[in-house]
């Protein structure tokens, strides 16, 4: 049998190239800014005496992280059952190679009863992609969101450590949801209590963990009359505009490495599943709670 194995075969962080150019970006936030303020504000000034001023005082780069995860489960084992053929009333009993097996006479159906060893294979397959900011306590919560599934397919480019992004007039994220508490919840999910007799393979493995970076950019804009200010925010992949009044995120001063982002070794696994001192014993850990749940049931 082979040992129980959680391996991750890729994981990197990466952030996303711009698909739009500054200049786009400009002009799609110049278009926004009346609308920004208010559709009657930009009415009111057609008729006011002196116009007011909507001017452009800052243009901020925001990174958001959202995480890709594939986890896969496979298990092989073999499992005994007991089959029933039913056959024509005249059928006394059946050969099968050198055994014969007697049909069932004098009920509802003639039936032939024999034993069996099944070989049997089940594979699941999960897919995560969810927004990395977010502050989940239950993996209940952990749910699949496919409008970050349009990303994927644009350029970026890979990186070691999040520090490499940090520079002026950039907001970073901070990265909240961990990817150990993520798998955990995946692992939940595919790696289900199987009825077999003997279990001749079985594994646990991560196919990928990426970390990625989205570019937004924020326009900070500020009426002369109204003395206030918005932000006019761009997607500047999708060209998504929205409208912030102030800015939700700070600047994130905390170095995040690889190794702190992808911890999902041997202290984050024994966190998860208690008592668990290696990857294999995850898998061990969570089938036998599901075990004890369905027999509980």
């Amino acid at each position: 049998m082979e040992n129980r194995l959680l391996r991750a075969k890729k994981q990197e962080i990466r952030y996303f190239l711009d698909k739009l150019k500054k200049e786009e970006l400009l002009d799609i936030a110049e278009k926004n800014k009346n609308k920004a303020f208010g559709l009657f504000a930009g009415i009111a000034d057609k008729f006011a005496k002196e116009k007011a001023e909507i001017k452009l005082v800052k243009i901020i780069k925001r990174c958001d992280p959202f995480w890709h995860i594939i986890a896969e489960s496979t298990v092989d084992y073999e499992r005994k059952s007991r089959y029933k053929v039913i056959v024509s009333f005249e059928v006394k009993k059946l050969v099968i190679g050198d055994k014969e097996f007697s049909a069932e006479e004098g009920k509802k159906d003639n039936t032939v009863a024999f034993d069996s060893v099944d070989v049997c294979h089940e594979n699941r397959r999960k897919e995560v992609l969810i927004d990395g900011a977010l502050d989940i306590k239950d993996p209940a919560s952990i749910k699949n969101n496919d409008k970050y599934s349009v990303y994927l397919e644009h350029e970026s480019k890979k990186i070691k450590e999040v520090e490499e992004m940090m520079k002026a007039d950039v907001i970073v994220v901070p990265v909240v949801l961990r990817a150990a508490f993520i798998l955990r919840s995946m692992l939940q999910e595919i790696i289900n209590p199987v009825s077999a007799d003997k279990i001749l393979n079985e594994k646990a493995e991560v196919e990928q963990m990426i970390l990625y970076f989205k570019p937004v950019y924020l326009f900070e804009y500020r009426h002369s009359k109204k003395n206030d200010t918005i932000y006019v925010e761009i997607d500047s992949i999708t060209g998504k505009v929205n409208f912030v009044k102030k800015l939700e995120h700070k600047v994130s001063k905390e170095l995040f490495t690889e190794s702190m982002l992808f911890d999902v070794g041997v202290s984050a696994i024994s966190s998860l599943v208690p008592g668990g001192e290696a990857a294999y014993k995850l898998v061990k850990g969570i089938r036998q709670e599901r075990r004890r749940r369905k027999n509980k049931a």
